[in-house]
């Protein structure tokens, strides 16, 4: 314990982490399948769709539809099961605990993350044995994943807490997942002047880094991993402000 009488960071951070390990246990399941079938069924419907499209192309596909699946868990997902705690009270249990909220939004975003990364794989593997392509491993994926998924989970955590219900929650991130899903698979190079724009989208940074990393396109990798940490901890920071003050 601390002088605040709050546990240290590692600590609360294991301690929330099996909290809401603990909660997701019994339906995890669908969490799961939903954030992996869709884009993967969207990259194997694109292939028997046009399997002779270019190099470039098949890259857009294949890294818009990682982004896609980790925008579904920490977006969608994350916005609805925020909004039900506002709905149900459940956040006050969470005020009174010794814990930092920050780190509650910080545990949050990172459990949810991960139910992307059963799709992320799939995907790695249509990209191998359909599209033939040549896919670089790097621990720095590792690094960019969870980047990423604080990055989004932090949006699903404001739009939970902003919108008036679960349903409407679901609605607006479904919403800005759409707008992930054709930004991210579109080459940044058509959209001329409205390319700035797109920083506005949590996937942005990261989409341009993993292209770097996973198929060595050339990039500003400090420009874009600059951009990933600052879109996380600004992201973060506001949620954990906004769960500070009680309905």
């Amino acid at each position: 314990m601390n002088s605040s009488g709050r546990a240290s960071w590692g600590t609360m951070f294991r301690v929330l982490m099996r909290m809401q390990f603990a909660r997701l246990r019994r339906n995890w399941r669908p969490y799961v399948i939903v954030s992996a079938v869709m884009p993967a069924g969207i990259v194997l419907l694109l292939y028997f769709t046009n399997h002779h499209m270019p190099r470039f192309q098949k890259e857009d596909i294949i890294t818009g539809a990682m982004l896609l699946s980790e925008s579904i868990a920490t977006i969608v997902m994350l916005s609805q099961y925020i909004a039900w705690l506002k709905e149900t009270r459940a956040l006050d249990h969470y005020r009174t605990l010794p814990v930092s909220l920050e780190m509650l939004v910080t545990v949050l975003a990172t459990a949810y993350g991960l139910f992307a990364w059963p799709g992320i794989a799939l995907i790695t593997l249509e990209s191998r044995y359909l599209e033939h392509l040549s896919v670089h491993f790097s621990l720095w994926l590792i690094a960019l994943w969870v980047l990423t998924g604080l990055g989004m989970g932090s949006v699903g955590t404001i739009i939970g807490l902003l919108a008036p219900d679960e349903g409407l929650a679901g609605l607006f991130g479904n919403l800005l997942m759409m707008a992930i899903l054709f930004l991210d698979m579109l080459p940044l190079s058509s959209l001329g002047p409205w390319t700035a724009v797109l920083w506005l989208l949590p996937s942005t940074a990261p989409l341009h880094l993993l292209k770097s990393i996973m198929f060595h396109v050339p990039i500003h990798p400090l420009l874009w991993g600059a951009g990933t940490i600052l879109y996380a901890a600004c992201g973060l920071g506001l949620s954990a402000y906004l769960v500070k003050k009680p309905a």
